[in-house]
């Protein structure tokens, strides 16, 4: 607006021209509500105007076109009591929830990644089958039946609308999906293969838009987290942490973490991964809940230092109550922050976001 406030009278009528050649909805939304409440009063009603000529949705950013950094919910609890989920995304800055297209053919428990260049993808997970009997309701006991595939979309931000690709070589539930040198890898992973099943690992070529089988994990793990740090993917599971190296395709064990947890939640930052919540696992493997635990989930939190491979224990998650598994360890404006669900599955919703220090 500098343009305008040089010489406002003589170049107020030229607003809504120059208006037109910008992407007014690509700036955040903080930004165009900051940037509006700034103006001069005497000159709300001429930029009133030249912005609703140029961009009608002024105010109402279009999905895909904001500049916001968002934390992505693929399977959250939908409002329609029809419906299993709904997928969503959270604008911390601008404290708004915006929809996204759920996922094709009710598809749930799949893998999820965010490139590096803002793509989205899910992978694998379950659909239930058309002739199966279905009823949501807690007084049933039926449940649908369902099948386990091997789906791979890509998520079309301009048309909300989920894009199929080639289909992964292996079916899989929640495998973890990284981007690493450019490929995308799908790690492990329940299935119905069994234990071999559960080891495989394949990467994809997203100029081919193509699956090949690379090295196997070292150990089957039903649940693991994976992260890439320095161009190496670090794959975690009970109290193990492997490390594989894509240029000569191995796989090294690393230092073991003082706790054995499931269903952690990870997230690499700088030089560290941050290896957060979960439920804890027995020496038989078995679910326990050990003091550190807040009704049931892990508070606990360690911290791997990949330049020394020794890992840490660090303060734990500041929540007095959330329930597992809503807590997720993310990056967001250069810091790392724990989203959590303070609050029971059966109370209204309160979430909060606690930035590390």
């Amino acid at each position: 607006m500098s343009w305008l406030d040089y010489n406002t009278v003589s170049r107020s009528q030229y607003l809504s021209t120059v208006l037109s050649h910008l992407r007014i909805d690509a700036l955040s939304e903080v930004v165009q509500r900051e940037w509006f409440q700034g103006l001069p009063p005497n000159d709300k009603s001429v930029v009133v105007q030249g912005l609703y000529k140029s961009m009608p949705r002024f105010f109402k950013p279009r999905l895909g076109m904001t500049k916001e950094e968002m934390i992505i919910f693929i399977e959250a609890t939908a409002e329609n009591p029809g419906s299993l989920y709904s997928s969503v995304c959270y604008s911390p800055q601008a404290e708004k929830v915006y929809k996204l297209c759920s996922p094709p053919a009710e598809l749930h428990k799949v893998g999820t990644l965010v490139s590096p260049d803002n793509d989205m993808y899910i992978a694998g997970g379950q659909v239930p089958l058309k002739n199966s009997k279905t009823n949501h309701s807690k007084a049933s006991k039926l449940q649908a039946i369902f099948r386990t595939v091997n789906f791979f979309y890509w998520f079309d931000a301009q048309q909300n609308t989920w894009i199929p690709k080639t289909p992964m070589l292996f079916v899989r539930v929640k495998p973890s999906l990284v981007c690493c040198e450019g490929y995308i890898y799908a790690i492990g992973g329940d299935s119905v293969g069994g234990e071999l099943n559960r080891r495989t690992v394949e990467r994809y070529d997203t100029e081919k838009d193509e699956w090949t089988m690379v090295s196997p994990l070292p150990c089957a793990w039903q649940w693991n987290a994976a992260v890439v740090v320095h161009d190496c993917i670090y794959v975690m599971a009970h109290n193990l942490t492997y490390c594989y190296f894509p240029k000569s395709g191995t796989w090294v064990e690393m230092a073991m973490r003082q706790t054995s947890r499931c269903f952690a939640s990870a997230a690499a930052f700088g030089d560290k991964i941050f290896y957060i919540g979960g439920l804890h696992i027995g020496s038989n493997s078995s679910i326990r809940l050990p003091t550190n635990t807040v009704d049931g989930s892990s508070v606990t939190v360690e911290v791997y230092d990949v330049n020394k491979n020794e890992w840490k224990m660090a303060a734990n998650i500041p929540a007095k109550r959330y329930s597992d598994p809503c807590v997720r360890a993310v990056v967001i404006s250069n810091s790392f922050c724990v989203f959590i669900r303070e609050t029971h599955m059966n109370e209204r919703a309160k979430y909060a976001i606690y930035q590390y220090d």
